[in-house]
C-alpha cells in the first residue's frame, strides 16, 4: 500500500472511533490515550501504536507508527497530526487540521547484515485535511501542501436496520487517489477494557515489478520496469487502548 493509502486509512479509522466515543475530543476536557496493535495478514506481520492528547475545545493532537516488523525492506512509517473535531449538532461532527508522514526506508550494505553499516532514506507528505461526519457517513478529504494530489476517504457505518444491535462494528470505506480507489470492510469488537479484535477485506493497489525483454540491432536485454496491480488482502488485529 502507498503513504498515502496507509495515512488515510489509519486516520479515518481513528475519527470514526472518536466520532461515537463520548468522551475523548468532543468533550470539553483534557485527555490523553495511547495503543498498541499487531497485525496478521496475507503478506506481512507487523506491529502499530499511536499516542493522543485531547485539549479542550476539540483541539487535539497525535502521533503513531506503523509498519513495524523484523524485515529489513519494510518501510517504517511516522505519522502526526494537529487538528480539530466538534460535535456541532446531534448528526453533524466537523474536523480538519493538518498532517505529515514520514516513511523510513533501510538500505543494509551490501553482504553485512547489521543494520549499523546501513542506509537511512526517507520520504516526507505533508497535508492539510477537512472532513465530517454526518449520521451514519464519514468523509475526509486530504490536500497536499507541496502539489501532491488531493485524496478523499468515504467511511459508512453498516451498524444500521437489522445490524444495529449486533456485538461488532461493521462499516465500509473507500480511499480515493489518483482517480482510482480502494475498498475496505471492517469488523471490529472493543470491550469496556479497551481490548480490541478486528477484520479487515481489502481490494488494493500496489506496486509490483515486471521484467521486459526487448531486442534491438540483434542484442537482447532485459529490464525491470515498476507495475501497478490490484489485490485482494486479508488483515487480522488485536490490539489495546488506554
Amino acid at each position: 500500500m502507498k503513504i498515502i493509502s496507509i495515512t488515510l486509512l489509519w486516520f479515518s479509522i481513528s475519527f470514526c472511533q472518536t466520532t461515537k466515543q463520548s468522551s475523548g475530543a468532543l468533550n470539553p476536557n483534557i485527555g490523553m490515550s495511547a495503543g498498541a496493535y499487531a497485525n496478521a495478514g496475507t503478506d506481512k506481520m507487523d506491529v502499530d501504536g499511536f499516542f493522543e492528547i485531547q485539549f479542550i475545545n476539540g483541539l487535539y493532537g497525535d502521533v503513531w507508527f506503523s509498519n513495524l516488523d523484523m524485515d529489513s525492506e519494510t518501510s517504517l512509517e511516522f505519522n502526526s497530526s494537529l487538528g480539530w473535531i466538534k460535535k456541532v449538532a446531534p448528526d453533524l461532527t466537523l474536523a480538519g487540521g493538518i498532517s505529515n508522514n514520514t516513511e523510513l526506508n533501510l538500505t543494509l550494505a551490501e553482504g553485512i547484515p547489521d543494520i549499523l553499516f546501513g542506509t537511512v532514506r526517507y520520504e516526507s507528505l505533508n497535508e492539510f485535511f477537512i472532513g465530517g461526519n454526518i449520521s451514519l457517513f464519514t468523509g475526509l478529504a486530504f490536500f497536499g501542501i507541496n502539489d501532491t494530489p488531493s485524496n478523499f476517504i468515504g467511511i459508512f457505518d453498516l451498524n444500521f436496520g437489522p445490524l444495529k444491535n449486533i456485538p461488532v462494528d461493521l462499516s465500509v470505506m473507500s480511499v480515493t487517489e489518483n482517480s482510482a480507489s480502494d475498498l475496505f470492510f471492517m469488523l471490529k469488537k472493543t470491550t469496556t477494557k479497551g481490548f480490541t479484535a478486528g477484520y479487515t477485506f481489502s481490494r488494493e493497489r500496489f506496486e509490483s515489478e515486471e521484467t521486459r525483454t526487448f531486442t534491438k540491432q540483434g542484442h537482447t536485454k532485459s529490464i525491470t520496469v515498476p507495475v501497478q496491480q490490484d489485490g485482494f488482502f486479508n488483515t487480522i488485529y488485536i490490539g489495546v487502548t488506554f
